[in-house]
């Protein structure tokens, strides 16, 4: 017992903080002779055909297969996770606005793998907000940035006005894998009859019973974090030089965050970056805040630039003092409620 008291006390002298836990992954069983249709907790449907992965040395896994899937939709999911809601598109940094983002992994035996070549996982994502003009994007984990990928098709369904037969599963746009078409005749490999894989024999229904929702589909040849986004104007992007000071004349450490209470999202920004990357877009409801060596969160006033032209600060030298909040998150709702951010 006094050995761990000890610990836990050099850990705090440390400055080790808990941070708030990040969303979790869903883990589904991957049969590799197969094609293979899961569905996620929010409603949303991935098929995966048969032979998609490898190991990172192109050779077969010689045991259990776990496809690991996650959404992230909140700007608090944007926060705990890390994510930079910034494209990097012809040299140029431009602010995305989700509709929704998922994270896919797979392991054997715990090991990473990756995808076959010429093989295509179609992730039909139920997004819990819909966005015109939206694009695919894949994150740039090194460079904390989004890149270019692909394309977005709508698969949204409303049952009272339903939509025509070739926008649903049938759809050519939908992968299989190494055929034209996701109703696929297969070999069972015990029986050594043929069978086909539908729809409904994947997720318990079919073309014409789609559930109600604003369903994106993406076409993905690798694995990582991918994004449903639009890309917001950037006229309304105003460059400037900012200070951040706390009130209690704490340092600062860590990322400054901007979120916009009617944009889905979180920008962070790192000292190196305030004199030629800091902008803020011209609209009210800016936050802005930071997490302090303690655990805490300091923040802006909440409303505080909504009579300001922000027009005005382009190119100048801008101090916004941050007020350091009596409460340290454990949870994404408390920080949520810190920040004065979404968490739906």
């Amino acid at each position: 017992m006094k050995i761990l008291s000890t610990i836990l006390l050099l850990l705090t002298f440390m400055g080790i903080k808990a941070q708030i836990p990040d969303v979790n992954f869903m883990e589904y069983t991957y049969q590799n002779n197969t094609c293979n249709g899961f569905k996620y907790g929010s409603g949303s449907l991935i098929f995966i055909p048969a032979n998609a992965f490898v190991m990172e040395d192109g050779s077969e896994c010689k045991g259990a297969i776990k496809v690991k899937y996650r959404e992230l939709h909140s700007q608090t999911d944007m926060v705990v996770s890390g994510l930079n809601m910034l494209l990097k598109r012809n040299g140029k940094d431009h602010i995305l606005e989700s509709a929704g983002m998922f994270e896919i992994r797979v392991e054997c035996n715990g090991k990473p793998m990756k995808m076959t070549d010429g093989v295509s996982i179609q992730v039909r994502m139920n997004c819990r907000r819909n966005l015109p003009n939206l694009e695919a994007f894949i994150y740039d984990e090194k460079q904390s940035r989004w890149t270019d990928y692909g394309k977005v098709y709508d698969f949204s369904y409303d049952q009272k006005n339903p939509k025509k037969d070739d926008a649903l599963w049938g759809s050519n746009d939908v992968p299989s894998g190494r055929g034209d078409s996701i109703e696929q005749e297969l070999i069972d490999p015990e029986t050594g009859e043929p069978y086909v894989v539908t729809m409904e024999s994947m997720y318990g229904f079919d073309d014409k019973q789609m559930p109600d929702g604003f369903f994106k589909g993406m076409n993905i040849n690798q694995l990582g974090i991918f994004n449903y986004d639009g890309v917001l104007d950037n006229k309304d992007a105003v460059q400037m030089i900012p200070e951040f000071v706390v009130n209690t004349g704490e340092p600062i450490s860590d990322r400054i965050f901007v979120a916009y209470a009617k944009k889905n999202t979180v920008v962070y920004y790192y000292p190196g970056d305030f004199p030629e990357k800091f902008v803020l877009l011209n609209t009210k409801g800016i936050k802005m805040f930071t997490k302090l060596k303690d655990g805490s969160y300091a923040t802006l006033k909440e409303g505080s630039l909504d009579k300001s032209n922000i027009k005005l600060m382009k190119g100048t030298k801008q101090k916004f003092i941050l007020e350091k909040q009596p409460i340290k998150p454990k949870t994404k709702e408390e920080l949520a409620s810190v920040a004065k951010i979404n968490n739906k």
